[in-house]
Order: structure tokens, then sequence, then C-alpha cells
């Protein structure tokens, strides 16, 4: 959007990163780049938790996203599979920056529509 790159990181934990969990992060960051929300940090952590966990649940994918202003958008999701936690951590955050771009487009139609009865006062007195 303003021309500098996005700054991603991916790490994995107790576990190997594989080129295709890579390939599959680094299509999902693209996509959210391509939104209208400007994003300029992304972080992708993937931990294995076999000491913690009981269940078939061990695979966890952690999304950290930062927007301008520094505030941040976070998903943590936990599934049998990486690929699987991977998808609904970026489902999550995907619907958060919805939910983002919503509330915007409504203080920007609020705001223009003070502007508007403002003018309308003003033009009757």
């Amino acid at each position: 959007m303003d021309g500098q790159p996005l700054d991603i990181k991916i790490e994995s934990r107790n576990v190997g990163m594989t080129p295709r969990w890579k390939m599959e992060i680094e299509r999902r960051l693209e996509a959210l780049e391509k939104g209208i929300i400007h994003i300029t940090h992304a972080r992708v952590t993937l931990t294995k938790n076999a000491h913690h966990k009981k269940g078939a649940d061990n695979a966890e994918a952690l999304v950290l996203i930062t927007l301008p202003r520094k505030r941040t958008v976070t998903a943590r999701k936990e599934s049998k599979t990486f690929e699987e936690a991977i998808r609904a951590a970026f489902q999550a955050i995907d619907h958060e920056l919805e939910k983002i771009e919503e509330k915007r487009v409504a203080r920007s139609a609020k705001a223009a529509g003070k502007k508007t009865l403002k003018r309308e006062a003003l033009s009757v007195a």
C-alpha cells in the first residue's frame, strides 16, 4: 500500500518447519496483504505441545499481525495437524480484520453524515 514490504517472521518450536507449511503460511499472508487494511508486520509460530497436552490437539499455530498505530491482531489455534491449525488461525485473523474494516467504514459514514448535517444547518441559517 505504501510501498514498504511486509516484515514477516516464520518460526517453529519443538518441530522442524516443512517447506509445505512455510509455503502455506506465505500464501495466506500474501492474501491478507492484498486486503484493504495495511499490515506492517506478521509473525507466525508453529509449536508442537506434546509435553503439556494429553489430547490429540498438540499442533498449535500462533499468528500475530501488526497494523499501523501499533495495533495488533492475534489468533492462536490448536488442532491435530499443523495444516488445520494454520488454516483455523488465518481464518480467525481474516474475520478480525473484516470486523476492523466494518467498524472503520461505519465510523467514516457516521462522520460524513455529521458533516452533511452541519453544512445543511449552516446553509439554512
